[in-house]
Protein backbone atom coordinates (compact mmCIF):
# COMPACT_ATOMS: atom_id res chain seq x y z
CA UNK A 1 0.00 0.00 0.00
CA UNK A 2 2.98 2.40 0.83
CA UNK A 3 4.30 1.65 -2.67
CA UNK A 4 1.47 2.52 -4.61
CA UNK A 5 1.00 5.75 -2.17
CA UNK A 6 4.64 6.77 -3.27
CA UNK A 7 4.52 5.97 -7.18
CA UNK A 8 0.91 8.06 -6.96
CA UNK A 9 2.91 10.92 -5.28
CA UNK A 10 6.05 10.84 -7.32
CA UNK A 11 4.00 10.97 -10.47
CA UNK A 12 1.98 13.93 -9.31
CA UNK A 13 4.69 15.96 -8.09
CA UNK A 14 6.80 15.04 -11.68
CA UNK A 15 3.75 16.15 -13.35
CA UNK A 16 3.88 19.37 -11.39
CA UNK A 17 7.42 19.79 -12.07
CA UNK A 18 6.86 19.19 -15.73
CA UNK A 19 4.11 21.47 -16.33
CA UNK A 20 5.39 24.36 -14.11
CA UNK A 21 9.36 24.24 -15.95
CA UNK A 22 7.22 23.40 -19.67
CA UNK A 23 4.90 27.26 -18.86
CA UNK A 24 7.22 29.47 -17.31
CA UNK A 25 7.63 32.36 -19.34
CA UNK A 26 11.20 32.22 -19.49
CA UNK A 27 10.96 28.32 -21.34
CA UNK A 28 8.79 29.56 -24.48
CA UNK A 29 9.62 32.47 -26.60
CA UNK A 30 6.93 35.09 -27.92
CA UNK A 31 7.57 33.20 -31.29
CA UNK A 32 6.45 29.60 -30.13
CA UNK A 33 3.87 31.32 -27.92
CA UNK A 34 2.72 33.28 -31.45
CA UNK A 35 3.12 30.46 -33.37
CA UNK A 36 0.77 28.24 -31.29
CA UNK A 37 -1.59 31.08 -31.15
CA UNK A 38 -1.73 31.26 -35.26
CA UNK A 39 -1.76 27.24 -35.64
CA UNK A 40 -4.29 26.14 -33.23
CA UNK A 41 -5.99 29.22 -31.81
CA UNK A 42 -5.32 28.68 -28.45
CA UNK A 43 -3.98 30.76 -26.00
CA UNK A 44 -3.02 30.83 -22.40
CA UNK A 45 -3.21 32.21 -19.25
CA UNK A 46 0.71 34.19 -19.29
CA UNK A 47 0.05 34.37 -23.41
CA UNK A 48 -0.98 38.18 -22.50
CA UNK A 49 1.65 39.12 -20.42
CA UNK A 50 4.97 37.86 -22.95
CA UNK A 51 2.69 39.21 -26.26
CA UNK A 52 1.15 42.45 -24.55
CA UNK A 53 4.97 43.52 -24.47
CA UNK A 54 5.79 43.29 -28.32
CA UNK A 55 3.65 45.76 -29.73
CA UNK A 56 5.15 46.54 -33.42
CA UNK A 57 7.58 43.37 -33.08
CA UNK A 58 4.36 41.20 -32.45
CA UNK A 59 3.96 41.59 -36.44
CA UNK A 60 7.00 40.49 -37.04
CA UNK A 61 7.10 37.44 -35.20
CA UNK A 62 3.38 36.77 -37.56
CA UNK A 63 5.06 37.35 -40.36
CA UNK A 64 8.18 34.84 -39.65
CA UNK A 65 5.58 32.35 -38.64
CA UNK A 66 3.44 32.35 -41.71
CA UNK A 67 6.27 32.57 -44.09
CA UNK A 68 6.61 30.37 -46.52
CA UNK A 69 2.54 29.23 -45.68
CA UNK A 70 -0.89 29.62 -47.59
CA UNK A 71 -2.91 31.93 -45.87
CA UNK A 72 -6.27 30.38 -44.57
CA UNK A 73 -9.63 32.26 -43.43
CA UNK A 74 -8.54 30.27 -39.97
CA UNK A 75 -4.81 31.20 -39.74
CA UNK A 76 -5.62 35.15 -40.75
CA UNK A 77 -7.98 34.85 -37.88
CA UNK A 78 -5.79 33.57 -35.26
CA UNK A 79 -3.26 35.85 -36.20
CA UNK A 80 -5.63 38.77 -35.63
CA UNK A 81 -5.62 37.16 -32.07
CA UNK A 82 -1.98 37.84 -31.55
CA UNK A 83 -1.81 41.05 -33.22
CA UNK A 84 -4.27 42.23 -30.83
CA UNK A 85 -2.77 41.26 -27.83
CA UNK A 86 -0.21 42.45 -29.03
CA UNK A 87 -1.66 45.91 -28.78
CA UNK A 88 -3.75 45.27 -25.58
CA UNK A 89 -1.97 48.20 -24.07
CA UNK A 90 1.10 49.65 -25.56
CA UNK A 91 2.35 51.54 -22.74
CA UNK A 92 3.27 47.80 -21.78
CA UNK A 93 5.36 47.39 -24.87
CA UNK A 94 9.11 47.27 -23.82
CA UNK A 95 10.86 49.15 -27.13
CA UNK A 96 9.36 52.34 -28.06
CA UNK A 97 10.11 52.09 -31.42
CA UNK A 98 7.27 49.21 -31.53
CA UNK A 99 4.61 51.11 -29.68
CA UNK A 100 3.77 52.43 -33.04
CA UNK A 101 2.03 50.13 -35.11
CA UNK A 102 3.73 50.27 -38.59
CA UNK A 103 4.26 46.80 -39.96
CA UNK A 104 1.36 45.81 -37.92
CA UNK A 105 -0.85 48.33 -40.17
CA UNK A 106 0.90 46.79 -42.92
CA UNK A 107 0.46 43.18 -42.08
CA UNK A 108 -3.13 43.75 -41.58
CA UNK A 109 -3.53 45.72 -45.29
CA UNK A 110 -1.82 42.37 -46.65
CA UNK A 111 -4.64 40.50 -44.30
CA UNK A 112 -7.05 42.53 -46.19
CA UNK A 113 -5.93 41.94 -49.60
CA UNK A 114 -5.46 38.21 -48.82
CA UNK A 115 -8.84 37.69 -47.42
CA UNK A 116 -12.24 36.79 -49.42
CA UNK A 117 -14.76 36.26 -46.58
CA UNK A 118 -16.61 39.60 -45.79
CA UNK A 119 -17.07 38.02 -41.90
CA UNK A 120 -13.21 37.83 -42.20
CA UNK A 121 -12.73 41.36 -43.67
CA UNK A 122 -15.02 42.50 -41.16
CA UNK A 123 -12.65 41.19 -38.49
CA UNK A 124 -9.42 42.47 -40.31
CA UNK A 125 -11.17 46.11 -40.61
CA UNK A 126 -11.58 45.93 -36.55
CA UNK A 127 -8.36 44.33 -35.61
CA UNK A 128 -6.76 47.84 -37.55
CA UNK A 129 -9.43 50.27 -35.74
CA UNK A 130 -8.69 48.35 -32.16
CA UNK A 131 -4.96 48.57 -32.92
CA UNK A 132 -4.69 52.24 -34.10
CA UNK A 133 -7.28 53.18 -31.22
CA UNK A 134 -5.07 51.66 -28.39
CA UNK A 135 -1.97 53.39 -30.28
CA UNK A 136 -3.48 57.02 -29.95
CA UNK A 137 -4.80 56.01 -26.51
CA UNK A 138 -1.60 55.27 -25.41
CA UNK A 139 -0.20 58.61 -27.38
CA UNK A 140 -2.76 61.00 -25.29
CA UNK A 141 -1.88 59.05 -22.12
CA UNK A 142 1.62 60.38 -22.25
CA UNK A 143 1.11 64.07 -23.26
CA UNK A 144 1.27 66.30 -20.71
Amino acid sequence: MKLIVAVCVSLILSGLAYGQARNGPEQISPEQIIGRIVDRGISEGHDQKVIGRLGDAGAVLVTKVLAGRDLTGSTIDNALVAIEGAFADPSFVEDAGDKQPRTTLLLLKYFDQSANDPALKRHIAEALKYVEDRYTASLQRTMP
